[in-house]
């Protein structure tokens, strides 16, 4: 009798939550969250697609990267984004901090060592997250079309190629 108390209360519960329409801005007083919202009109600091100060890296052509938020050179939390066209393959280096990788769009092949390898490199579709602890060589490949990730960690931080950038 108690289980099937339990069952009739838990299938009102779905049902209520199913149906209760929740508005896009649920925080009385924000404006809808959509992807056309003024991210000025939001207390809580946003970066928008749109809004994304994309700086090509003066190392690897076809990367891109911009501060979303923080500051790198900081004691802080900081996120940036990186893009790398089609076939780009960053080459082996490491930061001194932890970092952690979410893959937005595309397909990330990510390895770890100090050499591009093929035969030691793992897909990672978008939505998938990595972890990369601090002065562990690693290295990526936009190997089926273009890629965006976001990095986040706690800097200060730094850059270190392992070896030379081809063409250098």
């Amino acid at each position: 009798m108690m289980i099937k108390r339990v069952f009739l209360l838990t299938c009102f519960l779905l049902t209520v939550s199913l149906t209760v329409n929740i508005p896009a801005n649920a925080v009385e007083g924000q404006p809808a969250l959509t992807a056309d919202a003024d991210p000025s009109a939001i207390d809580a600091p946003a970066v928008f697609p749109s809004n994304i100060q994309w700086q090509a890296n003066p190392n690897v052509e076809g990367v891109q990267s911009a501060i979303v938020v923080g500051d790198p050179s900081g004691s802080e939390l900081y996120a940036l984004v990186g893009k790398m066209a089609a076939e780009v393959v960053f080459p082996a280096h490491r930061h001194p901090d932890n970092r952690i990788k979410t893959v937005i769009s595309g397909v990330m092949y990510y390895g770890s060592g100090e050499q591009f390898d093929t035969e030691n490199i793992q897909a990672y579709p978008a939505g998938s997250v990595v972890y990369t602890p601090a002065g562990v060589p690693h290295y990526m490949w936009a190997q089926e079309g273009e890629i965006i990730v976001q990095e986040t960690g706690f800097g200060p931080t730094g850059f270190e190629f392992i070896a030379e950038v081809e063409g250098e």
